[in-house]
C-alpha cells in the first residue's frame, strides 16, 4: 500500500515537473517575425502607449531584443522616448531608455538601419515635414546606437529671415555617420549652413 502511494506520488510530481519545463521552455520561443508577438512583450513591459515596435539585432549579433516607441503629449514634456526590451535571466525587462527627444511619430519615418556588416542594427528616425510651415520650422533625424547607448541626431532649422543651418550633435564623431547627415539633408536645402549650436 505504502509502495502504490510512493509511485503515485512519485508519477504525479513528474507529470507536474514536465508541465512547468515545458511551460518555460515555450515561453522562451517567441516568434520575433511576429509584428502582434513583439507589440505584445512591449505592451507588457512599458505602461504607455506604443507608438512604434520592431526586433532586431540592436546590442548584439547573435540574439535579438525589442525596441519600442512612445509619445509624450503632457505639456511639460512633449516629445518621443525609445526603449530597449532584452531578455534577462529569462524574463523580458526594459535595459535602456533613451528619454525624451524632441519629435512626433505623427507623419515621421522611423524604422530599422545597419551602417556596417557586424550585422548591428540602429534605429533611424526622421520627423520629415512635421514641424514645418510655409514660414519655416525645424526637422528632426535621429540615429540610435543601443549598444554605444548614444542618440546621434541633426536639427535643420529653416527660417526666412536667415535660411536654412544644420546643427549635428557633438557625439557625430564617425565620418559615415556625420556624411549621412549632411547628406540627406543637403538633397533638398543645398545651401544649409552648419552651425555649432542648437537653437532649441
Amino acid at each position: 500500500m505504502l509502495l502504490n502511494n510512493y509511485y503515485k506520488f512519485f508519477g504525479i510530481s513528474i507529470i507536474l515537473l514536465s508541465i512547468i519545463g515545458c511551460g518555460k521552455k515555450n515561453d522562451q520561443h517567441i516568434n520575433f517575425d511576429d509584428p502582434r508577438s513583439v507589440r505584445n512583450i512591449a505592451n507588457n513591459m512599458i505602461d504607455e502607449t506604443i507608438r512604434f515596435s520592431a526586433s532586431g539585432y540592436f546590442s548584439s549579433d547573435t540574439s535579438r531584443s525589442i525596441v519600442a516607441g512612445t509619445e509624450k503629449s503632457e505639456k511639460s514634456k512633449l516629445g518621443i522616448s525609445f526603449s530597449l526590451i532584452e531578455k534577462v535571466d529569462d524574463e523580458f525587462k526594459v535595459v535602456y531608455n533613451t528619454g525624451v527627444l524632441e519629435g512626433s511619430f505623427n507623419k515621421c519615418i522611423v524604422d530599422k538601419m545597419k551602417f556596417s556588416s557586424d550585422g548591428i542594427e540602429m534605429i533611424y528616425y526622421n520627423s520629415q515635414d512635421y514641424f514645418l510651415g510655409t514660414g519655416g520650422g525645424d526637422v528632426y533625424l535621429y540615429v540610435i546606437n543601443f549598444i554605444e547607448r548614444e542618440v546621434y541626431y541633426g536639427h535643420l532649422i529653416a527660417e526666412r529671415s536667415s535660411g536654412t543651418s544644420l546643427f549635428l550633435s557633438e557625439n557625430l564623431t564617425n565620418p559615415m555617420l556625420r556624411r549621412f547627415f549632411i547628406s540627406y539633408f543637403k538633397k533638398d536645402y543645398a545651401a544649409l549652413r552648419i552651425i555649432n549650436s542648437d537653437k532649441l
